[in-house]
């Protein structure tokens, strides 16, 4: 969603212009969609906020207003479009509230150079979601032996003496080839990267 940063007259700070209006839906789908979509956004929004604010506390306080006011404003979300820069534009709204009401004179994150720090977010939050979808696939090509020593390991938090004592098998046996795994995953998802780069260029 494109958002433009425009500069009031002196005195008046920073006004965002309002997107264009935007479907609703319904209040189940809606929270539901909200959920979903905030889980994604937050760390983007999180880098977002703290590169903008003085100080990281002021950063937790307003990720908790742009939370806040997201749901607020969720019904004029269009689902159709990409919820993270929809998402900045509200954050953007509240940092121009912010200095606007301490007083700490002009914005200093304007025009040009806010719209390339929520840019910049958007393109790691997509580099990470690419990572994340590649080594989905690279998992799923695992033995089904590698996949449940990973489960153990990661989503359970055992110990290698934990998995050897439940699977049978020596614990430096499970330290090695949990090294074998995550070695031979680092290479599926780094060569799944580069195809998808080359087919993009």
């Amino acid at each position: 969603m494109q958002t433009k940063c425009v500069k009031q007259p002196a005195g008046d700070g920073l006004t965002l212009s309002e997107p264009e209006p935007e479907k609703a839906l319904s209040e189940p789908r809606s929270r539901e969609l909200l959920a979903r979509n905030w889980v994604k956004a937050q760390p983007a929004l999180t880098a977002f906020l703290m590169a903008s604010m003085p100080q990281f506390s002021d950063a937790e306080d307003l990720l908790q207003e742009v939370a806040a006011e997201v749901a607020l404003r969720f019904d004029d979300y269009d689902p159709s479009r990409p919820f993270l820069p929809w998402a900045l534009w509200v954050a953007k709204l509240k940092i121009a509230d912010f200095y606007r009401a301490r007083e700490r004179g002009k914005v200093v994150l304007l025009g040009e150079s806010m719209e390339a720090l929520a840019e910049a977010c958007i393109r790691v939050q997509d580099s990470l979601a690419e990572e994340r979808f590649a080594l989905e696939r690279c998992v799923a090509g695992l033995t089904e032996r590698s996949r449940l020593l990973l489960q153990m390991r990661y989503f359970e938090d055992l110990k290698p003496q934990e998995i050897s004592a439940r699977l049978g098998l020596g614990t430096a046996s499970v330290r090695v080839t949990l090294s074998r795994i995550r070695s031979a995953l680092t290479e599926c998802v780094q060569k799944s990267l580069a195809r998808v780069t080359a087919t993009d260029g």
